[in-house]
């Protein structure tokens, strides 16, 4: 049995990535623990904890704060897996790309992050590792009709950017998210609207949301992987989103309804979108079906070779 420590933020999609991956990994002989990186450690405890695990998981991100901060976790004892351009960025930033080649293991969550890779110059080859759901958690019966559209990632108005946000080098990924759009198409469809983040405080609860609203728009210009419009197909809901993260090669044309980027035809298509299901209850319940039964492709159990191999 290998003892594996993952080093991530516990909650929300990290929490809701490493928990179900956990539940697969203890069979095929990993006893994984997910240590907070959140709070503060010593130098010594890391140390300690290290001579009693066979390597560590974490992002370039996390990868920082053991080596360089902790100065306690050298690369060659880390699986490194990107889940944003703006881990492989920061990195970079800091330290430049010599630490890739170190890794014990290299991977990414999407084939748009291994491109990513590519185009800072890392010429170590990253192994695509999708992150992906427990179908059965999110499973709930379709909704009627459309009344209530969802929108389940980080939620910020447009107002909140700055000039700095915006031309800064590491950009945030939660900027790109905008989800003010999704608000707009709703209002203009003459639909309610609810953001989980609002009132929702673990992923735990938040098969509990789809299960409240009827659609969920995914609304991001760019995404590492997406992991609502997984978890709103297996609830049954109709999905809309943009084809960036898993869209292209998950998603696709039975997994949802895909609409532009930009910004003026997004809203223009999503509207007519939400429009056209509002009116016709049927054909949006066959839809939900569509959409749900595809949503079983998304389930652990199809990835877990991908991942077996960059945990190897």
């Amino acid at each position: 049995m290998k003892k594996v420590v993952f080093f991530f933020e516990p909650d929300w999609a990290f929490g809701s990535v490493h928990y179900e991956l956990f539940k697969y990994l203890w069979p095929l002989g990993y006893n994984c623990h997910l240590l907070a990186w959140n709070k503060s450690y010593t130098q010594a405890e890391m140390q300690e904890l290290d001579k009693q695990v066979d390597f560590w998981v974490t992002t370039p991100h996390g990868y920082r704060y053991l080596e360089y901060i902790y100065q306690a976790i050298p690369a060659e004892r880390v699986v490194c897996i990107a889940h944003a351009p703006l881990d492989i960025n920061e990195l970079n930033h800091h330290h430049g790309i010599k630490d890739f080649d170190r890794f014990r293991g290299y991977g990414v969550v999407s084939p748009f992050l291994r491109e990513h890779s590519k185009s800072m110059g890392i010429t170590r080859e990253p192994i695509v590792c999708p992150v992906s759901i427990n179908y059965h958690t999110y499973f709930s019966e379709p909704s009627e009709s459309l009344k209530v559209v969802g929108y389940a990632g980080t939620f910020h108005e447009r107002e909140e950017f700055t000039e700095e946000m915006i031309n800064g080098e590491l950009y945030q990924p939660k900027y790109k998210k905008r989800g003010y759009l999704v608000r707009e198409a709703a209002q203009k469809a003459g639909l309610d609207f609810k953001i989980a983040q609002h009132y929702h405080n673990s992923f735990v609860t938040m098969s509990g949301f789809y299960k409240a609203v009827d659609c969920v728009v995914m609304s991001s210009s760019e995404e590492g992987a997406g992991l609502p419009v997984l978890e709103a197909g297996a609830a049954g809901k109709l999905v809309i989103g943009t084809p960036v993260g898993h869209w292209p090669e998950r998603v696709g044309n039975k997994g949802g309804i895909v609409v532009p980027i930009p910004e003026k035809e997004f809203v223009e298509k999503t509207v007519d979108i939400l429009m056209y299901y509002k009116d016709r209850p049927k054909e949006y319940r066959e839809k939900c079906f569509e959409i749900q039964r595809h949503a079983q492709t998304y389930d652990w159990i199809n990835y877990l070779p991908a991942w077996l191999n960059v945990l190897q």
